[in-house]
């Protein structure tokens, strides 16, 4: 059986009302969804889709409203086993606003166990969004701690999805997933954001990842939807 994957940052929440566009042609296994406002009315389109929510975890405020991550699963593919929020280091402005705002937000890595109700295996998904305000130094420092929770020497069922938000200098990134067993479900794709810099300039960029380990892959698909400046990415593995 094959389980399929989606990953989207919704915009601050602008794509969550035409999700159903998405889940009726494409019926993904697990949705990872990323500045998402994170209230029961978001919570409910959801569920009148047939989804079930898994976690949610905040990563921040602006004007007042408080997004972050959360991740839905179909109940008819997948039984839910539990999870936990991981805590990232955040970069000097995220501890500044913090500290303006009033408010202590952590950014942080939203982790879901799952089982496949066909086969009985067991897997894990990580949904994340990384610093997008800071320099590659403080995303390493916060996939190296996503990736700490990973056990290096046993082979697990692992999938990592999300707005990695790293769009340039690859190397040390590639060297962190290659260290824990990782492979990308996403190398097929050139950019998964497509934007206009002062709204003339247009900009594409690769913002958007799937990583995976002791699966098997079968494809992934940039959809050409345009809900958001992030495109939704979809993968399928055979767990």
């Amino acid at each position: 059986m094959t389980t399929s994957l989606l990953t989207y940052n919704l915009f601050f929440s602008s794509a969550i009302t035409h999700i159903s566009k998405i889940t009726k042609l494409y019926s993904p296994d697990i949705l990872c969804f990323q500045e998402m406002i994170t209230n029961e009315k978001n919570f409910k389109i959801l569920e009148d889709l047939g989804y079930k929510l898994a976690d949610f975890s905040n990563s921040f405020i602006k004007f007042g409203k408080v997004y972050g991550l959360a991740t839905f699963y179909n109940e008819k593919a997948l039984t839910f086993l539990g999870s936990k929020s991981l805590t990232l280091p955040r970069s000097y402005s995220e501890i500044l606003l913090s500290i303006m705002r009033g408010a202590h937000n952590p950014r942080t890595v939203l982790k879901a166990d799952f089982e496949d109700r066909h086969t009985g295996k067991k897997f894990t998904v990580y949904n994340l969004h990384l610093t997008p305000w800071a320099t590659n130094g403080i995303r390493v420092k916060q996939i190296q701690e996503t990736l700490s929770d990973l056990n290096i020497n046993k082979l697990e069922h692992v999938l990592i999805a999300g707005d990695f938000n790293y769009p340039y200098g690859r190397r040390k990134f590639e060297e962190l997933i290659a260290q824990y067993g990782l492979a990308e479900a996403t190398s097929n794709l050139y950019y998964t954001l497509q934007s206009k810099l002062f709204k003339f300039i247009p900009i594409k960029l690769k913002l958007d990842y799937v990583l995976y380990k002791g699966v098997g892959f079968k494809e992934t698909q940039r959809l050409s939807i345009n809900f958001s400046d992030h495109f939704p990415i979809l993968s399928s593995f055979q767990i």
